[in-house]
């Protein structure tokens, strides 16, 4: 008898768990990462390549770019936007120099008011979003892209009557319809053109990589995990003596060339993960740029003369922001070259409750407690050291933003 519940315990077990793996997975998933359209969602079939979309670099893997003459791909009878909640998830590259053009239909008819459009709005760097039932029934929403970015993460959901925006992981756009808008309809999901084009509205001209749409609304983590940084610096700005060596790290990506500005001071202008000399403080500059998308990042270093420097000067940031995007995640001093000796370093909440202790430079706060991330908001510090044979201590407070 015991051998038999010890047997249905992993049973429920292993049926529990495979029933969640097959809840996380979407009902429609292409990541082009094969150069083709093939359906990983379940039930769905795969998608049909209109044209010859070119199969380029991605985000993951590899994408498709559609070069505005009517190259698209259809997605038949996923039944996706029957559903009273469901989530859309993209990565986008525009083309900006094309005009405006349909990035996501699913319409029947030019002139129908049934279905949903995504446009691209070049001259506004925009994505417009229009669901329709009739004339009465209708929401239109607009999200801007950001201009420091090539690639765009783009998310919609939609819950009854409640359509969110996200772009980047950040909500910029929410309407409430009042009720369901029913616009589900006999036509495919079509990534790249609608029945209007080529006569009222351009196909798309740029690259679209790992779409996908959920049968439901993602919680924080899914949408954090669908998300990668690119053409960004990795490496913070940071302090440091004068003749230095910063070591930058940039995401690894799909750049095909780096420009480094000012040069004077870089290792090798023409490398994103190269090494930074400067001999007074100055604000690098780093261009990527791929598939005739050209963005840039920065990095401040300041360099100090520890002749002019106290030990009154410990220098920690006054926000960051731990997501694991690899850009200013951790908590830490900045300036750690005045401290010979760390004796204790503690953040607290506003209870004052500790969250991290330590008294070794090398540890930073990962904006973690007990394994689980902390919630946004306001956190106070206190640092004791040693520094020219003295006793210092240094209290402040820190913004965690997530």
């Amino acid at each position: 008898m015991k051998n038999f519940r010890s047997f249905f315990s992993v049973l429920l077990l292993f049926l529990f768990f495979c029933g969640y793996s097959y809840a996380q997975a979407p009902i429609v998933g292409l990541s082009f990462d094969d150069c083709t359209a093939a359906n990983s969602g379940e039930n769905s079939p795969d998608g049909e390549i209109t044209g010859e979309p070119e199969c380029l670099c991605g985000v993951f893997g590899s994408s498709f770019y559609f070069d505005g003459s009517g190259e698209n791909i259809s997605i038949l009878d996923s039944n996706a936007f029957d559903l009273l909640t469901f989530t859309i998830s993209f990565y986008f590259q525009p083309e900006r120099n094309s005009g405006d053009y349909v990035v996501l239909s699913h319409i029947e008819e030019c002139n129908s008011l049934i279905g949903m459009n995504l446009i691209y709005r070049a001259d506004n760097h925009r994505l417009e979003l229009e669901v329709s039932r009739d004339l009465g029934r209708r929401v239109v929403m607009t999200a801007d892209l950001p201009e420091s970015r090539c690639w765009t993460h783009v998310l919609f959901e939609r819950s009854g009557g409640r359509h969110t925006f996200f772009i980047d992981g950040e909500r910029v756009s929410e309407v409430n319809s009042g009720g369901l808008i029913e616009f589900a309809n006999n036509a495919p999901i079509v990534i790249g053109g609608n029945p209007c084009v080529p006569g009222f509205i351009n196909s798309m001209s740029g690259a679209i990589d790992e779409f996908r749409i959920y049968d439901r609304i993602l919680n924080s983590q899914e949408k954090f995990n669908l998300r990668r940084s690119t053409n960004q610096i990795l490496t913070r700005d940071t302090v440091i003596l004068i003749d230095a060596i910063v070591n930058v790290r940039v995401t690894d990506d799909c750049t095909e060339s780096y420009s480094w500005s000012p040069q004077m001071g870089v290792d090798d202008p023409f490398e994103g993960n190269t090494r930074l000399m400067p001999l007074e403080t100055t604000t690098f500059f780093l261009e990527f740029s791929e598939n005739n998308c050209t963005t840039t990042d920065s990095i401040r270093i300041v360099v100090v003369d520890p002749e002019e420097v106290t030990c009154e000067d410990l220098a920690l940031p006054t926000a960051f922001t731990p997501n694991s995007d690899g850009l200013n995640d951790r908590f830490f001093i900045s300036n750690e070259f005045i401290v010979e000796e760390l004796l204790s370093f503690e953040i607290f909440d506003r209870s004052g409750s500790t969250m991290f202790r330590t008294a070794s430079l090398s540890d930073s706060w990962d904006g973690n407690f007990r394994g689980e991330p902390v919630n946004p908001g306001v956190y106070l510090y206190r640092v004791e050291y040693r520094c020219g044979g003295e006793i210092y201590q240094k209290t402040g407070q820190v913004m965690v933003m997530r």
